[in-house]
């Protein structure tokens, strides 16, 4: 076995060649990257020029929690409607929505034909998906529940009277039998008074 100092000398030389290796390693990626911008420098590709003269994207910043995606769809901003967009998949959506400044409200009215002709959504699957999911989640924003309580209740509680019927019908002479035995237990247990007799 190995005493503590022996351990930690061994775990010392372990890290020691564990952060030469990452050294090594980093500087030579360094002397790469330098030597392939060095070279990409020298002779510039068409790609490249093509890429400095396109102006970039800007990264559009939404306002808009996950939470708030969770409440009902009339309630959205059009924050949360481009958040929406984005997360379905369609992220070339979002800069329209924001410009329109489509709501929830104005969400819950967006039709295939909207969003063909003022969005430009040409495939027909891409449109149908947005709409049925839009439909989809106003259907689930306006579920309230089964509100037919006491329908419920009869249609369990009817059957349960019909056996509880059946069962003391073919029972009947048991159930006599227990009842009788019963009441002579009560009569045991809690003797009945005696009447008041008046002296003679």
């Amino acid at each position: 076995w190995l005493t503590a100092g022996a351990m930690l000398r061994r775990r010392t030389c372990c890290l020691a060649l564990l952060l030469l290796g990452a050294a090594l390693t980093g500087a030579a990626a360094e002397d790469a990257a330098a030597e392939g911008a060095a070279g990409a420098e020298a002779t510039p590709t068409p790609d490249a020029a093509a890429a400095e003269a396109e102006p970039e994207e800007t990264q559009i910043v939404l306002n808009c929690d996950d939470a708030e995606l969770l409440e009902p769809l009339t309630t959205w901003s059009p924050d949360c409607v481009a958040q929406w967009a984005e997360n379905m998949g369609y992220p070339q959506l979002k800069a329209a929505f924001l410009g329109n400044k489509l709501t929830g409200k104005g969400l819950e009215a967006l039709s295939l034909e909207t969003l063909e002709k003022e969005y430009g959504v040409a495939d027909e699957h891409d449109r149908k998906t947005l709409a049925y999911t839009v439909k989809d989640m106003l259907r689930k924003d306006n579920y309230r529940g089964n509100t037919n309580d006491w329908q419920n209740f009869l249609l369990w509680l009817l059957p349960m009277l019909g056996v509880g019927k059946w069962l003391s019908m073919k029972y009947e002479k048991q159930l006599a039998k227990l009842m009788k035995k019963y009441r002579k237990w009560q009569e045991a247990r809690a003797p009945p008074k005696p009447l008041n007799s008046e002296p003679v």
